[in-house]
């Protein structure tokens, strides 16, 4: 499994210190998902296999986040819609963030409904330490990731994107 170097780990770490920052600053609400909520929860910083980012925002904020793209994409960031506009993703080189969509805590991806938020769960965001960064996290988090992961208290799923999903590995904690 190919792993991620220590300096692209800190770009992305940047890159979550520079989107948060205009996220918080405009009183956007966001919060991780996925293996980055993982991550923070049982290992405060990146999964050392994972490879990128996961934020969520809802859709009603993201005409302001797309009228802050001036501020978003300093530093040779690039935010883009992806995934015929369903996600955004803020790209440095071969690195991202991706910044989920949500309507009402649901996704609008197929493939992603086994994540949707219930939205009454998410609120009030929690905080926790992610690297040098600290993220927002849901306040149910636990119901979330037990959902999603059930066995993440005792395994690990080992799998990033340029794997393609086809390496998926598991280890006993």
């Amino acid at each position: 499994m190919e792993k991620l170097t220590i300096q692209e780990i800190n770009i992305l770490y940047d890159m979550l210190e520079h989107i948060s920052n205009i996220l918080n600053k405009n009183s956007l609400k966001w919060w991780v998902k996925g293996g980055t909520l993982l991550g923070a929860v049982r290992h405060n910083a990146m999964i050392e296999w994972d490879d990128d980012i996961d934020i969520c925002i809802d859709k009603k904020d993201v005409p302001l986040l797309l009228w802050l793209k001036n501020q978003v994409e300093a530093n040779k960031y690039k935010l883009v819609y992806a995934s015929g506009k369903k996600y955004l993703k803020l790209k440095y080189d071969n690195l991202w963030i991706d910044i989920f969509i949500l309507d009402n805590g649901i996704f609008p991806q197929q493939h992603h409904q086994k994540s949707n938020f219930d939205i009454e769960k998410v609120f009030p965001l929690q905080k926790c330490k992610f690297g040098p960064c600290e993220v927002n996290i849901p306040n149910y988090y636990e119901e979330w990731l037990n959902k999603r992961f059930p066995t993440w208290r005792t395994e690990y799923i080992k799998y990033n994107h340029k794997d393609n999903k086809k390496n998926k590995t598991r280890e006993l904690i």
